[in-house]
C-alpha cells in the first residue's frame, strides 16, 4: 500500500475485480497522458461504493469534467497503459479533504438542525441512462460524486454551481433508481 492510497497499477480491469470482491469504497484515480477528444493530459476518476463503480469521469488541466465509463477506461488502460491507478479508500471517520478534482463544499458554521444525508447504496448503471445526452448525464454524475455518506443535501447544493432545484431533482432521480438512500442524521 502506498502512503497516499492503494496501488492498483496492475491493470484497471483486474483491480476493479479485486475491489469488487473485497467490497472496497473510495476514489480510484490515475493520470492519463492522452484521451481521444481531450487535449493533453487528464485525470480519470472512478468512485467506488462497496466494490461497485458508481461514477466515472475525466478531468482536464482546466478542471473541466467529461463523462466517461469504466469499459472505455479499461480498454484505454489495456491498450495504452497500464496507468498508475491509486485507490484512496473512503473512511466513514476520516476528515481528510477530498482528493484533487473532487468538489469540496465551503466551510460553514455547524447548523442547528442538519439536513438529510444521502448515501450511495448501489452502482449507477450506464444502461439506465442510455437515452440521456452527455450534457444531461454530467450534472447527475457530479452530484453523485459528492455523495459520500457525510455531506448533507445542503452541503451538496453549496458545492455545485447548479440551482438548488436541479440538485433536488437529480437526487430524486437517484432515489427512484435506488442508487442512493437519504436519511436524517
Amino acid at each position: 500500500m502506498r502512503k497516499d492510497g492503494i496501488d492498483a497499477s496492475l491493470g484497471l480491469a483486474f483491480s476493479l475485480e479485486l475491489f469488487k470482491r473485497y467490497r472496497q469504497s473510495g476514489l480510484l484515480q490515475a493520470e492519463i497522458p492522452r484521451v481521444p477528444g481531450i487535449g493533453g493530459r487528464c485525470h480519470a476518476f472512478l468512485h467506488l461504493a462497496h466494490g461497485e463503480v458508481v461514477a466515472v469521469y475525466l478531468e482536464d488541466r482546466q478542471k473541466h469534467r467529461y463523462s466517461s465509463d469504466k469499459e472505455f477506461l479499461c480498454r484505454l488502460d489495456k491498450e495504452k497503459g497500464p496507468f498508475e491507478w491509486t485507490l484512496t479508500p473512503q473512511s466513514a471517520n476520516s476528515e481528510q479533504p477530498p482528493p484533487a478534482g473532487q468538489f469540496q463544499p465551503p466551510p460553514s458554521a455547524p447548523p442547528t438542525s442538519r439536513s438529510p444525508v444521502p448515501r450511495v447504496i448501489t452502482a449507477l448503471r450506464e444502461e439506465w441512462l442510455s437515452n440521456w445526452t452527455l450534457q444531461q448525464k454530467e450534472p447527475l454524475y457530479i452530484v453523485l460524486s459528492l455523495i459520500n455518506g457525510e455531506r448533507t443535501v445542503e452541503d451538496i447544493k453549496a458545492a455545485t454551481r447548479f440551482p438548488p432545484n436541479l440538485v433536488d431533482e437529480l437526487l430524486r432521480i437517484l432515489l427512484r433508481l435506488n442508487v442512493i438512500a437519504i436519511s436524517a442524521e
